[in-house]
């Protein structure tokens, strides 16, 4: 028992006096005392926090080798090993670039989608913003840097024609995310927003990753593993859609089904068309996605759709009506990988392919097109320490173009055509220098087997935060692009189209709350085709001579606080720009830009009759059109054009079912908007040219949805 009494006695003397004890000071980079910093020995519970000076004494009883560990929110772990005895340690704590308030590079890039922090836009705001009718590019036209052009429908940002604007979906090609444009006739996305999850469009200065964009990249992330059934079904006034999804353990599948036929609406209202056979489509997607045991994901993804359009313009000359008529089959199909393989490295890969069948009368001409374009890639992704990105991969793009035209009937057929591969590589580093200032540098490589010449494109960004909330932001890069196939069918010996972009931009707040950006930006174009426009069959009148510029001002503020259950944004964008290229022979200003353009959107949600409210109203200034005469190219500037678009959404259940009721009313002003004017087929008696002009199909469309979960 003495013997045991002595142990204990002498341990506790031992511990007495053979203990640990470290005094000191905590500082930031600054020489600024830091209060409250945890420190502590590792695996003990002996430890202290810093005074109001940064001044801290820890103590314990624990012999041998031993880690002091120092830390605190936003700043990077301090450890030191330290022996038993009293020691003096000064602590420099570094700012962690992964803290909360870390700043990014956003020049020139919006998100939208819930996965992504600095959303601009959720993914609901694309179903729920009036005048968008479901459609991806329609909400995104209310985000500075685009047109208002409800006579195309497509993306056109900042100064840029609709080709220069390339779509991906998880990292891979869409190559014809549109339906066939038609003349006087509006095309909307192929895509439907309920299969992703987020958007990351970018007005300028993207990634290093994605190349053959003169203007910008729409980035379109596809939904990850369903964990549950759905059974959903769409009663539209156009039609109906029906989806299925079965999950499984790790998986999921699902098949999507949709018929739009206009005929009933055509009949009901008046159309400035002579509709011969009204719109009428249908489409099919069938997406699987697995999750792999070590948190990868397999997704694969197929869809196709066929399209038949019939109608009469008159021709302004004599009541002379001209037909248009457009058949459509597409396929589209990806399959994506994604997988980590440590802790630090993942993969990505996919391949993709599109394949078009566009069959187009105009007039007298017949166009059939058959092109192919496919797609692979892959990307290793580094995280090389705090704060510390680095991103490269390779990819390789074949593009396979054939076409048969005819002038008239009675004419031969003419049968360009043309092949290309384009193998790109590129490498990107994303660096937070602190938590206060990041980083971002990459280049890209291309070479085009058609054109036989190759390109490299430097890309920088940089932020710089000026605030807990707000940041300067500035990007940099070049930006090339293979011609049009309109004018690569004519002659390959040409040179890829360039862009130099410069971008620096403000912002300011919190998505959640309120929220301002301010942006500016200056491209310069250059190696724009050109090419007589007399001689448009004659390879040798084709060349790289073209250039232009576009200069403009950005503004966004989004306010979802200041009115309990009101949601808001307004946007406005100046800009400037003209191009010599094609067949102009001076620089001019594309028809297709207004220089001014401002959009309201509104939302409200009513709790008492759980219905949600919204409202757009959108306005330009006039467009310039231009008309060929034997003295050249004259020009008209357009009418100012503006539109109110106001929609409805009742939530309610329907048997049990939860079901959407949804209404919209395009134009519901009922302005009659000009949005410039078109050369038409028909000519007068004495062979002078006839200009159309370019308006609404329908004066006001009206839309009614019911959409019901079945399970």
């Amino acid at each position: 028992m003495k013997a045991v009494l002595f142990a204990i006695l002498f341990v506790i003397s031992v511990h007495l006096v053979a203990q640990t004890r470290v005094i000191g000071h905590v500082t930031n980079k600054k020489g600024e005392p830091i209060v409250g910093v945890n420190i502590f020995f590792k695996d003990t519970y002996d430890g202290g926090i810093s005074d109001i000076n940064g001044y801290f004494e820890v103590l314990t009883p624990t012999l041998g080798e031993l880690i002091l560990v120092a830390s605190f929110i936003g700043y990077k772990p301090f450890e030191q090993e330290i022996s038993t005895g009293d020691h003096h340690i000064d602590i420099l704590l570094k700012e962690s670039t992964q803290s909360i308030e870390a700043v990014t590079v956003t020049a020139g890039n919006f998100a939208a989608g819930d996965k992504h922090k600095a959303s601009v836009m959720k993914s609901r705001d694309i179903y729920t913003t009036a005048g968008s009718l479901g459609s991806i590019t329609g909400a995104l036209n209310t985000l500075p840097g685009t047109q208002q052009a409800n006579d195309d429908g497509r993306l056109l940002v900042r100064g840029g024609e609709a080709y220069e604007t390339k779509t991906v979906i998880d990292g891979v090609l869409a190559g014809k995310p549109y339906y066939s444009k038609v003349p006087d006739v509006p095309t909307r996305g192929r895509f439907s927003p309920s299969l992703f999850s987020g958007v990351m469009f970018n007005t300028g200065g993207y990634s290093a990753e994605y190349g053959q964009a003169l203007s910008s990249v729409l980035v379109l992330e596809s939904n990850d593993l369903f964990t549950e059934d759905v059974l959903s079904l769409s009663l539209m006034s156009l039609g109906a859609e029906a989806n299925i999804t079965e999950t499984w353990k790790n998986n999921s599948i699902s098949i999507l089904g949709s018929y739009i036929n206009m005929a009933a609406y055509y009949g009901m209202v008046k159309t400035k068309f002579d509709w011969e056979k009204p719109t009428e489509a249908g489409s099919a997607s069938i997406i699987y996605r697995h999750k792999t045991k070590t948190n990868g994901m397999l997704k694969a993804y197929f869809t196709a759709d066929v399209g038949e359009t019939r109608f009469k313009t008159n021709g302004g000359v004599d009541d002379i009506w001209y037909t248009t008529e457009s058949k459509n089959n597409n396929y589209y199909g990806n399959i994506t990988y994604r997988q980590p393989l440590n802790d630090n490295t993942s993969i990505k890969a996919g391949v993709s392919i599109t394949i078009d069948n566009p069959d187009i009368t105009y007039a007298s001409q017949h166009i059939r097109n058959r092109e192919t374009n496919s797609e692979s890639r892959a990307m290793l992704i580094h995280e090389l320490g705090d704060g510390i990105k680095l991103r490269y991969g390779v990819s390789n793009t074949l593009t396979d173009y054939s076409q048969t035209y005819r002038a008239h009937p009675d004419s031969s057929d003419f049968n360009p055509q043309f092949q290309d591969f384009l193998s790109g590589a590129f490498a990107e580093s994303q660096l937070q220098l602190s938590g206060n200032m990041a980083l971002s540098t990459g280049v890209r490589y291309e070479y085009s087997s058609l054109l036989k010449r190759s390109s490299l494109a430097p890309r920088l960004g940089m932020a710089v935060a000026t605030g807990k909330r707000s940041q300067i932001s500035a990007s940099y890069g070049h930006f090339y692009q293979n011609p049009h196939p309109d004018e690569l069918k004519f002659s390959s010996d040409l040179n890829f189209e360039r862009a130099t972009h410069y971008i620096l931009g403000y912002q300011t707040g919190s998505m959640d709350e309120r929220f301002f950006r301010i942006e500016s930006y200056y491209k310069k174009y250059s190696q724009l085709v050109k090419y007589d426009g007399q001689e448009l069959y004659d390879a040798e009148y084709y060349n790289n001579t073209g250039s232009g510029e576009a200069i403009g001002l950005d503004l966004f503020w989004r306010d979802n606080e200041s009115i309990k259950f009101l949601e808001y944004w307004l946007s406005y964008s100046y800009i400037d720009t003209h191009r010599k290229y094609k067949s102009f022979d001076f620089r001019a200003q594309p028809g297709f830009v207004s220089n001014h353009n401002f959009s309201a959107v509104g939302k409200y949600w009513i709790s008492a009759v759980r219905c949600l409210l919204g409202g757009t109203y959108w306005i330009a200034s006039g467009r310039n059109w231009y008309e060929n005469t034997s003295n050249g190219k004259i020009t008209h500037p357009g009418d100012v054009t503006h539109e109110l678009n106001l929609n409805l959404s009742h939530i309610t259940q329907v048997f049990g079912n939860q079901t959407i009721i949804h209404l919209s009313l395009s134009n519901a002003l009922g302005s009659k908007n000009v949005y410039g004017y078109q050369q038409s087929p028909v000519r007068k008696s004495d062979g002078a040219s006839v200009y159309l002009p370019i308006t609404n199909d329908i004066q006001q469309f009206a839309f009614i949805g019911i959409f019901i979960t079945l399970k």
